[in-house]
């Protein structure tokens, strides 16, 4: 099911029209602004993985450094820690872009030109871009999700690396309105007039393919019989058990940005342990997230989710739902106890893996041993 104009009427670009009646076709670029906990490692791990089609598709992507990629290698990495320090200068990165995609495209249109960060939707972000809609065609791409289903992910991702119970976290988010997706997405779309704006809600019958990947690349005109993507999500969740844990043990996080230990811990446990979670929120949390949003929600669905049944949709992803089982519900001891039988069986699991392979020779993974 398709909701509203896709960008591939993009592959025909516009003209703009000189004074002596000459034109020239824009150059094209696609910025995917975010959000954060909204599929954006996954998607820049299918440009990074698919980088090659890209290229002869003359699609190009821009590197951890604001570079266009010449590599796949150099996908490896994302620009959020530069463009947070060119925020923190007041850069004005419009030129750098240009001249970038000038120097492997010259002054062609045939091309499209892609930057991929979710810290895009940090405020201060959009200042960095002044008139940038005035050079080239530009579409901007904002994936986000249900609050009721943000606030826990960002949680596990921040909260819980500085010892802060999801409790109070909720309550911190719901005091600061925090996640602001209206406010940041009507601050692109007034600096970028001229500018498409796309907003997709991480549900499954809203986005083509029913992910965020396909999706992304359905939007960009791209033929996903060339493509090729990933089953699994790039950041899996572990058991609210282990989370509940490590949120007791904030000291074995050197900040909130460390990730070394949840990876650690995703390669070692069983699938079954980092699969889909139980409901983490409580009624009353839901209750008051879903009041809390809903103004905003609601404009959005009815704004850039075309013709959908929006209070059906309201209904079943943005409202408090039943569940068998709730974190909110289970006590600190039954946690501890569900969190030791996990990690007993892994390790058991894991041995008899070790018992299994001591006699077979693993093939070399050059691409394994470049990425660690």
């Amino acid at each position: 099911m398709e909701f509203g104009l896709s960008f591939r009427r993009l592959k025909t670009p516009t003209r703009d029209v000189r004074p002596n009646g000459t034109s020239d076709a824009r150059q094209r670029i696609v910025i995917h602004a975010g959000f954060a906990k909204c599929g954006s490692a996954s998607i820049r791990t299918a440009l990074l993985q698919n980088f090659r089609t890209l290229q002869k598709h003359k699609v190009f992507v821009f590197d951890k450094d604001l570079k266009i990629a010449r590599t796949g290698a150099d996908l490896v990495g994302t620009p959020i820690w530069v463009l947070e320090g060119a925020r923190k200068k007041s850069e004005n990165l419009t030129q750098r872009l240009s001249n970038e995609i000038s120097a492997v495209g010259g002054r062609k249109a045939d091309h499209l030109a892609i930057l991929s960060a979710e810290n895009l939707a940090n405020p201060g972000m959009v200042d960095l871009f002044p008139e940038l809609d005035r050079q080239f065609e530009v579409c901007v791409i904002f994936y986000l999700r249900p609050q009721i289903q943000w606030i826990p992910s960002a949680w596990k991702q921040w909260g819980l690396k500085e010892g802060v119970p999801l409790s109070d976290f909720v309550s911190q988010c719901v005091e600061i309105y925090r996640p602001s997706f209206g406010r940041t997405i009507d601050a692109w779309k007034n600096a970028f007039p001229a500018a498409t704006v796309r907003v997709r809600f991480l549900i499954s019958e809203l986005l083509n393919g029913g992910n965020p990947v396909q999706d992304f690349f359905h939007l960009l005109g791209l033929p996903k019989d060339d493509y090729s993507f990933e089953d699994e999500p790039r950041n899996p969740s572990l058991d609210a058990s282990i989370l509940h844990v490590l949120s007791k043990n904030p000291h074995l996080f050197s900040g909130v940005h460390d990730n070394s230990l949840t990876l650690a811990l995703t390669r070692a446990l069983s699938k079954k342990f980092r699969s889909k979670n139980i409901q983490m929120l409580s009624p009353e949390q839901q209750a008051k997230i879903e009041e809390c949003f809903r103004d905003e929600n609601l404009r959005l669905l009815k704004t850039y989710c075309g013709e959908i049944d929006v209070d059906r949709i309201y209904r079943a992803y943005f409202m408090p739902q039943e569940a068998e089982a709730r974190y909110s519900s289970m006590g600190d001891i039954d946690l501890i106890y569900r969190c030791l039988g996990i990690i007993l069986e892994s390790i058991a699991s894991n041995d008899d893996q070790i018992r299994a392979g001591e006699t077979k020779i693993p093939a070399p993974n050059s691409l394994e041993a470049k990425e660690e």
